[in-house]
């Protein structure tokens, strides 16, 4: 059982979603470390990005996984706890691979070996001769590395024993409603019984009680004046554990060493790595015989599924964080749904819900949301009205639908994309060499460049830099254009009284159906402008309360009459104090 079969059917990669220069608009860096929060924020996004398509064979398949996990709360558990195991397996996978000369270790190698201990023990102190010994046997590590190789395999065949364990009993008649659990659950139990999983634990149990005490030892450690390590020796091997305090431990720790385990390693890099490996080697070399022995015997029980068992990594990574951010917003008592997809409309949500306010904060307003197929939305409203909160919403929405994940809402249907695609109110350049309109204008050219007719376009108050009967009009006209080759588009913004035209570019084109406008809606109340975070279809208002918002702050033309008039000045254009502030005088 492959890993990528349980992400992508056949295991093969089909199609995509190209979200990368929506990314930080939409918030999606964020909305990752909410569904992947063990990796960092760039790395949560980079495996979401390596995720998404635009396949609905995909998407169905995932979706399908997520219902059984939620369904079957044991076998998330199993999920969670082999994450953690395969981590430690991969290492230990790559310990062995790396360590691969210690199988090679042979009678012989220990005789002529034994020789040359005998001419190094003439050497009472670490002389320029011995050094040079020292040195050689660094170089030549084959017992350092028979010791890590018996170490990371015996780690290694416990570890697969569990993890196919664990998968044997989660699956073992469980009834999956998809198919690629079930075969998952038929490769872990041929798994079992192909390695002989329940005797390979019991043979472990049984050399454990050789294993144990193999790495106890003590070292004489030479420092230089300034207490820089500048040689070590081997003063003791026992093989029982070594209860003494090392050198690295406080006095009266009371702990003991058991384990190979519990070798204490030096920097990797450096002049350290000399030392690390002659102390390793002298260890290796020390208890050869029972290392050899537990070699063998560890490199008799088969692991045939560890390849395919790594494999399991992404895809657990991708359910474990999926299934864990449905189940929290389960709990929290918002809608969740399995998007289905269509092809009549680009998106249909209904009782929608900002995913991560949905996961963190209390509840949003719910709101529902329907872009017809190449068609365009006018949203307008009030400042913080919660207009581009439903812009990021549409936009996450896709992008978390294109991954298979279940969204906050309680219907929702969509078309695929290939691309997501924003333009959000620039800033100044750092250089301050372009305007905030060039910077719109450059990144515009350069989405168009990007723009087939299986992207969407997210706008967000653009064009507001330069007049507002002018940012209207290219507004109206790139709206207009994108509807003529079937793009569609949502534009948040205060251009209101674009909607007379924008009705009559899109009656000319023959779209008149595929343009709506919605309005997110507020009240006027004795308290001020009061917000109802609700959609509705109708047309643009003719004001959009900016002045309601500015009093909300204290800012009315009272307290600015009032102010004045505390400086000695009014209203009337024939005062001379206005002299005095034309000056700067006050």
């Amino acid at each position: 059982m492959n890993g990528n079969e349980l992400l992508r059917p056949g295991g093969e990669k089909r199609g995509g979603l190209d979200a990368s220069l929506a990314a930080e608009d939409l918030e999606l860096t964020r909305l990752s470390q909410l569904l992947f929060p063990g990796l960092g924020a760039g790395e949560a996004l980079e495996f979401a990005f390596g995720l998404l398509t635009d396949d609905g064979e995909t998407i169905r398949l995932r979706q399908e996984i997520l219902g059984d996990l939620l369904d079957h709360p044991a076998l998330r558990e199993t999920m969670e706890k082999l994450r953690g195991i395969l981590e430690e397996l991969e290492t230990c996978s790559r310990g062995v691979r790396d360590n691969l000369t210690g199988m090679k270790v042979s009678r012989l190698d220990a005789a002529v070996d034994g020789l040359k201990k005998a001419v190094l023990k003439l050497e009472k102190n670490l002389s320029q001769q011995g050094a040079d010994i020292l040195e050689e046997n660094a170089a030549d590590n084959r017992y350092a590395q028979l010791l890590r190789f018996t170490h990371f395999r015996r780690r290694l065949t416990a570890l697969y024993a569990e993890a196919i364990g664990l998968l044997r009993s989660s699956t073992r008649g469980e009834k999956f409603a998809s198919a690629s659990l079930r075969a998952l659950g038929e490769w872990a139990e041929a798994c079992y019984e192909k390695d002989r999983v329940a005797e390979t634990e019991k043979a472990l149990r049984d050399l454990d009680v050789e294993w144990k005490g193999v790495s106890a030892f003590a070292v004489d450690v030479c420092l230089d004046a300034r207490r820089n390590v500048v040689g070590l020796e081997m003063a003791e091997v026992r093989q029982m554990p070594y209860a003494r305090p090392g050198m690295l431990e406080a006095a009266g720790s009371g702990e003991e060493r058991s384990g190979v385990t519990s070798l204490l390693q030096f920097p990797q890099t450096g002049t350290g790595t000399l030392f690390q490996e002659y102390l390793l080697s002298e260890v290796g070399y020390e208890v050869r015989s029972k290392l050899t022995r537990l070699r063998e015997s560890l490199t008799k029980l088969p692991v045939s599924g560890i390849e395919e068992l790594l494999t399991l990594r992404d895809a657990l990574r991708f359910y474990t964080g999926a299934a864990a951010f449905a189940e929290k917003l389960r709990s929290r008592g918002a809608p969740l749904c399995a998007p289905s997809l269509t092809e009549e409309v680009t998106f249909r949500f209904r009782e929608a819900m900002l995913p991560e306010q949905s996961c963190t904060g209390a509840l949003p307003v719910p709101n529902d949301l329907t872009l017809s197929k190449g068609g365009s939305i006018l949203m307008t409203g009030p400042n913080s009205s919660g207009k581009t909160c439903c812009l990021i919403m549409a936009g996450q929405f896709l992008f978390l639908g294109q991954l298979g994940c279940l969204l906050p809402a309680k219907e929702a249907s969509f078309s695929p994309r290939d691309r997501l695609l924003t333009l959000f109110a620039a800033g100044e350049s750092e250089t301050g060499e372009d305007s905030r309109m060039g910077l719109e204008v450059q990144r515009l050219g350069l989405l168009q460049e990007h723009m087939t007719d299986r992207s969407i376009f997210f706008f967000n108050e653009p064009m507001t830099s330069t007049s507002a009967t002018e940012g209207g009009q290219i507004c109206v006209d790139l709206l207009a254009d994108l509807a003529g080759k079937g793009v569609p588009s949502l534009l948040v913004t205060h251009f209101n009284h674009i909607w007379p035209q924008l009705r009559e570019r899109f009656d000319a084109l023959g779209a008149s159906d595929k343009l709506q406008s919605l309005v997110m809606t507020s009240e006027e109340t004795e308290d001020g402008l009061r917000y109802l975070y609700k959609l509705k279809e109708a047309p643009p208002p003719p004001s959009s309360h900016a002045r309601a918002v500015v009093a909300a702050k204290g800012v009315t033309l009272e307290a600015m009459v009032e102010a004045l008039s505390r400086r000695g000045l009014d209203m009337r254009a024939g005062d001379p104090g206005w002299d005095k502030v034309r000056r700067g005088a006050v």
